[in-house]
C-alpha cells in the first residue's frame, strides 16, 4: 500500500547529502543517485523494512499478480550490512495465494534471533472464490530462507480477517488482529515461538510502543477521549487508571493514526491530528510519563494556531536534554514546514506558534512533506522532508537544527521523483532510507524501483557543508497597511524575507 496523501501533501523522504565529508558505503547509493535495489514494469507497493541486530535488513513489498490477476503477491529480500542483496537479484516469493484486489496494511517484524515475521491475509479458506474474504496468516523465515512456520504459514482462522499489525517489544512480538464480522472486536495478543497465542486476546484497537521492564504503552480511543494505558507482557494493566492524552479523538480512517516517540524512561510522546472543520486540521501533542501522568495537560495539547491547515506531524525526543521536537506541514495559503520544541513540562520553547523551518519563495499550491525527525548525538535535531514540486514529484532534503531553532545545515538529496512507501532507520549516527520510486514515459509505461541510500555519520564534518539555497528565511509578516503580525493571519499577508525581498500571501 502506498502512502496516501492529498494533492497538497505528497510526502517524500530524505536521503543522502551532497558532501564529501560523509563516508559512503557500497550498496547504499551515492549522494546524487540512490541505489536501485529492484525494478519492475509491473506495480510495486507497500515497502516494509526491518533491521536485524547484526546490521542486516529484511525488505518486503507487494507486486500485482501478473499470472492469475488475483490480487497481490508478497516478495522478500535480505540485504547484508553493506546493502547488497543476499537472496539473489529478485529476492523470493513469500506468498502468492489469491487475495483481494485491494490491499490492507501488512507488517514485518524481526525477532532477537534475526528471523523475520510477516503478516498477511489471503482467500485460502474460500472455496467459492470470493476474494473479499481474507484469512490472516503469519510467516516466519530465517536468514537461510527456511520457512520456520511452514510453507503456508500459520493461519489464524475465519474468526479474523485482514493482515494483523505486528509490534516488537523487548524480545516479544504482539499482533493486533481484526474481527471477521461486524460483531467482533479488534484484539491484541502476544505471539509464542510457534505463531500461536501466548496470551488471551485483549480487546484493543489502538497502537502500542515499548515502555520499560518488558511493558508497553497502548494509545487508543477511550471513554474520556484519547487515552493511554501501560500493560505488562501478560496484557495486564499496570496503572490504576488510563492517562487522558486528549479529550479530542482522531476522526480519520488511518488504522495507525498516532505518532509515538519514547522519552527514554518508559514514557511516550503522542501526536495525532484533530479536525477543525472542512479542510482544516491541527496537531495535538501530549507527553505521558512511565507513571501514567499526562504531563502537558489539556491546556498545552494544541501546538499551533488554527490558521491554515496543519498536517502530518513527526516527533523526536532528546532524552538527555529532556526536550521534544514536533515538525509538521502548513498548507492552504501559507505553505511551510513548521516546528515546535517543548520541554518535558510542556513549555513551548520556540514561541507560541513555533518556528518556520522552510517556506516557499513564491505562492504555490504545494507545500513540504515532513517524513521523520530524529535526535542526533551531537545535540541537534535531524528533520527529513520533501519539497513538493508538483504532483508525484518531490525534492528530498535532510536538515539539521539546533535547540534554539537555528538551521545548522541543509542539503537536497538524490534526484526528484515520485516517492512512495518510505522507510527510515537511524542506527547510531548513520541514517538509512528506503522508498519506491516510479517513472512513467510518454506512452504511459511505468517502471517501479525500490531505492535506498545511507548517510554515514551525520554528525561528522557538517560545519564545512555549504547550506543549500532552497530556504529563504522569513523575517516578519505584515498586514496590507503595515501592521506587524507574529504569525500569518487569515486574508492577505505581506511576507518579508531576511534578504529584503517580500511577497503577498493569501491565507484562507
Amino acid at each position: 500500500m502506498k502512502n496516501h496523501y492529498s494533492k497538497k501533501s505528497i510526502l517524500a523522504l530524505a536521503a543522502m547529502m551532497l558532501a564529501p565529508a560523509f563516508s559512503m558505503q557500497a550498496g547504499w547509493g551515492n549522494s546524487e543517485t540512490a541505489d536501485v535495489l529492484y525494478k519492475k514494469s509491473g506495480e510495486i507497493l507497500s515497502l516494509r523494512i526491518a533491521r536485524t541486530a547484526d546490521g542486516k535488513t529484511y525488505m518486503t513489498w507487494l507486486e500485482w499478480s501478473e499470472t492469475s490477476g488475483e490480487g497481490y503477491n508478497v516478495h522478500m529480500q535480505l540485504l547484508d550490512t553493506e546493502g547488497n542483496a543476499m537472496w539473489g537479484d529478485e529476492g523470493i516469493l513469500l506468498e502468492n495465494k489469491p487475495n483481494a484486489s485491494w490491499t490492507a496494511g501488512y507488517s514485518l517484524a524481526v525477532t532477537p534471533e534475526g528471523d523475520a515475521v510477516v503478516s498477511w491475509a489471503d482467500a485460502r479458506n474460500d472455496a467459492a472464490g470470493d476474494y473479499q474474504r481474507q484469512t490472516p496468516v503469519l510467516y516466519k523465515i530465517n536468514q537461510q530462507k527456511e520457512m520456520l512456520w511452514g510453507e503456508d504459514g500459520v493461519s489464524l482462522g475465519d474468526e479474523y480477517q485482514f493482515p494483523p499489525v505486528l509490534y516488537y517489544v523487548d524480545g516479544d512480538i504482539y499482533a493486533k488482529i481484526y474481527p471477521a464480522g461486524e460483531e467482533g472486536s479488534t484484539v491484541l495478543v502476544r505471539l509464542d515461538d510457534e505463531g500461536g497465542f501466548a496470551t488471551e486476546p485483549m480487546d484493543f484497537g489502538g497502537m502500542i510502543t515499548p515502555s520499560v521492564d518488558g511493558d508497553f504503552i497502548g494509545v487508543y480511543m477511550g471513554s474520556e477521549g484519547t487515552e493511554a494505558m501501560r500493560y505488562n507482557r501478560d496484557l495486564q494493566e499496570v496503572w490504576n487508571a488510563p492517562a487522558v492524552v486528549s479529550s479530542e479523538l482522531y476522526q480519520g480512517y488511518d488504522t495507525e493514526p498516532y505518532k509515538l516517540a519514547s522519552d527514554g524512561m518508559g514514557g511516550v510522546v503522542v501526536s495525532f491530528i484533530k479536525p477543525l472543520g472542512q479542510f482544516q486540521h491541527i496537531p495535538v501533542v501530549q507527553y505521558v510519563s512511565a507513571e501514567g501522568e499526562a504531563v502537558f495537560g489539556e491546556a498545552a495539547e494544541v501546538i499551533v494556531t488554527e490558521t491554515c491547515d496543519h498536517m502530518y506531524p513527526v516527533l523526536a525526543v532528546d532524552s538527555s536534554d529532556q526536550s521534544i521536537l514536533c515538525a509538521w506541514q502548513v498548507s492552504g495559503g501559507a505553505n511551510m514546514l513548521a516546528g515546535q520544541q517543548f520541554d518535558f513540562f510542556g513549555e513551548r520553547l520556540w514561541g507560541d506558534a513555533g518556528m518556520v523551518l522552510a517556506a516557499k519563495d513564491d505562492p504555490s499550491e504545494w507545500s513540504y512533506g515532513p517524513m521523520a525527525a530524529e535526535s542526533l548525538s551531537d545535540g541537534t535535531w535531524l528533520v527529513c522532508f520533501a519539497d513538493e514540486l508538483a504532483w508525484a514529484r518531490n525534492q528530498m532534503y535532510l536538515a539539521s537544527f539546533d535547540h534554539e531553532g537555528n538551521e545548522v545545515w541543509r542539503k537536497p538529496v538524490a534526484e526528484p521523483g515520485a516517492l512512495n512507501s518510505y522507510n527510515c532507520c537511524l542506527d547510531g549516527d548513520d541514517y538509512y532510507i528506503y522508498w519506491i520510486d516510479e517513472v512513467t514515459d510518454d506512452d504511459w509505461n511505468t517502471e517501479y524501483m525500490i531505492k535506498t541510500v545511507k548517510v554515514a555519520d551525520l554528525t561528522s564534518g557538517v560545519e564545512n557543508i555549504e547550506s543549500d539555497s532552497a530556504r529563504k528565511d522569513i523575517d516578519a509578516y505584515y498586514s496590507l497597511d503595515g501592521a506587524r503580525y507574529n504569525r500569518p493571519v487569515k486574508g492577505v499577508n505581506i511576507v518579508r524575507y531576511t534578504d529584503g525581498s517580500s511577497r503577498k500571501m493569501m491565507v484562507k
